[in-house]
């Protein structure tokens, strides 16, 4: 480097402000002071970035450790949730078990059950004497509280399950009532009440079958929960809405059990436990089933004076044809004499009883297991009506017998399917065939008066 000058030796002291020789001399103290500082900073940021090196890696530490704890908690709730998956697995295969044995078991109780019921109602119409007449009235009412227990489980299974779906259409109000008041009238006068309906010129859009099913359970409990008095079903139109209500002079419900009484397994207080029927699942079908459809369900009730229970279901705007009504029959007489009928049923049990409770009707009975030996037993001879049950033997439907034999004869014999048998699919199938159902076991109300709607 080259030697400066004395002039630049001078102008670079007076820049650093020492001046000549003897001035910067003067300034080493400060210099020093200035070093010591200086020198201490430096220390200072070698001490903080020292602490910050330990923060930082004991920073990287915990992250590393709670890195660890993240990774073993993940561990752990995939493990948690494969056992839920196997568990949700395991559960949802028991379940499908239990229903499909529930439902198998249910149908073979409710056959034997059903010929039990036609031989009750048989001996029912007959003039017995007093103390034979009251033992086949107890049996008969142990039997109806047998069939009312299968049928309520039957329907809670298949509504937990979601394997029930609305089939909505449009009907006159008239043809919800009318089979309702039928059922119901004999009920009542059994239990000394009075029932009305009141129809006023409406048209709903509903699924007629579950809107059915609320309004008999409704129906139902009025009846059984009401000493003396009457029952009203009747409807009142609220906006685009009708709410039909079934009205009672019975006991009333107290407001603090009001909400109590939907649930499942939960009944009144009806004093003795001789006084109690079924488990207490009436109304907890009624709230799945209005549910499924959308559809409010309210309940009023004045302890000692009476209830009021109602749903609300669409008006429809269109308003479908008249259909001519069930006829009111009365519990006994021959409503259908010298009508040949063909019996379909694979249980023999089913078909003595059938023989037995429409040959006192005054029926020309004809019975079978199967096609082949229907035609057999016809000997040519068309019936004027075909009662064949839906399941019968290696597979085969009754609804493909019918429509074989109405081919065979060639004209389309008025058909009733009887089944247990309470899926869509067998529903369907009875659309297209065009036949009425009727569930196992089977009331001898209202197969009187279907057997009398369809051959007048």
């Amino acid at each position: 480097m080259a030697k400066l000058s004395n002039d630049q030796q001078r102008a670079l002291a007076g820049l650093l402000g020492l001046g000549d020789q003897s001035a910067r001399k003067s300034h080493y103290p400060e210099l020093t002071a200035r070093l010591d500082e200086l020198e201490a900073e430096r220390r200072r940021y070698i001490r903080l970035n020292d602490e910050l090196e330990q923060r930082v890696a004991a920073r990287t530490d915990e992250l590393l450790e709670a890195n660890r704890n993240l990774q073993q908690q993940i561990a752990q709730r995939e493990q948690v949730e494969r056992q839920l998956r196997d568990a949700r697995d395991a559960a949802e295969a028991a379940n499908r078990s239990k229903d499909k044995y529930l439902a198998a078991a249910s149908h073979d109780l409710l056959q034997p059950l059903n010929a039990a019921r036609l031989l009750i109602a048989t001996l029912r119409e007959r003039a017995l004497p007093s103390v034979e007449q009251v033992l086949v009235e107890r049996t008969h009412q142990a039997l109806e509280g047998a069939e009312d227990l299968l049928t309520d489980l039957l329907d809670i299974s298949r509504l937990d399950q979601a394997a029930v779906k609305p089939d909505v259409a449009v009907y006159r109000l008239e043809e919800l009532f009318a089979p309702l008041v039928s059922e119901f009238q004999s009920v009542a006068q059994a239990a000394g009440l009075n029932l009305r309906a009141r129809t006023g010129g409406y048209a709903i859009h509903t699924d007629l079958r579950l809107l059915t099913r609320i309004l008999r359970n409704f129906l139902s409990n009025a009846c059984r929960y009401t000493d003396e008095g009457c029952v009203l079903l009747g409807a009142r139109r609220r906006g685009d809405c009708l709410r039909l209500e079934v009205w009672d002079t019975g006991r009333g419900i107290a407001a603090d059990r009001l909400e109590a009484i939907f649930l499942e397994f939960n009944q009144l207080d009806v004093g003795r436990a001789s006084e109690r029927k079924g488990v207490g699942l009436g109304l907890a079908i009624v709230e799945r089933i209005a549910e499924i459809l959308g559809y409010p369900v309210a309940v009023r009730s004045w302890p000692g004076r009476g209830s009021m229970f109602s749903i609300e279901v669409p008006i429809s705007a269109e308003m479908p044809p008249a259909i001519s009504q069930l006829p009111t029959l009365p519990s006994t007489g021959n409503p259908l004499p010298g009508r040949r009928l063909l019996v379909i049923d694979n249980e023999i049990s089913i078909l003595d009883s059938m023989r037995a409770l429409l040959g006192q009707w005054g029926c020309d009975v004809v019975t079978a297991t199967d096609q082949a030996g229907a035609l057999m037993a016809l000997q040519g001879r068309a019936p004027e009506l075909i009662l064949a049950d839906y399941h019968l033997d290696h597979g085969v439907v009754g609804c493909l017998v019918v429509k074989q034999l109405r081919e065979h004869f060639g004209h389309k014999i008025p058909a009733v399917i009887i089944t247990a048998d309470r899926t869509d699919q067998c529903r369907r199938a009875l659309r297209r065939l065009d036949a009425p159902l009727l569930n196992k076991p089977v009331k001898p109300g209202k197969l009187r008066a279907v057997l009398s709607q369809l051959l007048a």
